[in-house]
């Protein structure tokens, strides 16, 4: 004896389509093909600039501190040289503003006087202000390369800039652990490691930290 046939009202009739439907779109299958037709979500490129700079080691503690040491900014070497590339010589700067190992040092000045001593310290002091210099026009740069090819293309270029850094850092740091350069006889050399790995130091907080937008 076969079922008896079932009357639905139109009301009940759209009651059960829409829980057939309900049921359907919960199954296993429907989900999964649900999944599989799903565009794939593409990481998204931040527009405007983020605290800081992603995608990099933090800076250590050793390099905030060292970041934070305070520049000769009561000298007078300091602020011709902050000032202008032509207020003083600096021919023989280059070979200071290359990563260690330094090329070979030709001063024959006895390396024990105190005027080798002092021009150590003078040295520095004019280093010092070329380095805040060619910081404060890389900052201008960097704000204009915002403004016209946007904060993407800046971060891409920054965050490679910076990783080469922290490989100077490293390097750097392993010198002054051998020691490579000892502080009494080749004190000149000495001294322009620490000045170099002062200025990594400040470099790598200072673009890491966008302090180039303050």
């Amino acid at each position: 004896m076969g079922r008896s046939a079932k009357h639905y009202s139109l009301a009940e009739k759209a009651l059960v389509k829409r829980e057939s439907r309900l049921k359907y779109s919960q199954s296993p299958a429907q989900t999964t093909r649900a999944a599989s037709q799903r565009p794939e979500r593409r990481r998204k490129v931040p527009l405007s600039p983020p605290n800081t700079l992603p995608n990099l080691p933090t800076p250590t503690k050793r390099m905030l501190e060292l970041s934070e040491q305070a520049l000769p900014v009561a000298s007078r070497l300091f602020q011709e040289a902050l000032r202008s590339p032509d207020a003083l010589d600096e021919s023989d700067l280059p070979r200071w503003k290359e990563a260690p190992p330094f090329v070979e040092d030709d001063d024959t000045t006895d390396p024990y006087s105190p005027h080798y001593l002092a021009f150590n310290a003078s040295l520095a002091e004019v280093l010092h202000g070329v380095r805040l210099r060619d910081q404060n026009a890389q900052d201008i740069r960097l704000r204009e390369d915002i403004s016209t090819k946007g904060w993407p293309f800046v971060l891409r270029g920054l965050q490679e800039e910076v990783a080469g850094m922290w490989i100077q850092w490293e390097r750097a740091e392993e010198l002054l652990g051998e020691p490579k350069y000892h502080p009494y006889h080749q004190s000149r050399e000495h001294t322009m490691l620490l000045h170099h790995i002062q200025w990594l130091a400040r470099t790598i907080c200072h673009l890491y930290r966008l302090e180039f937008l303050k």
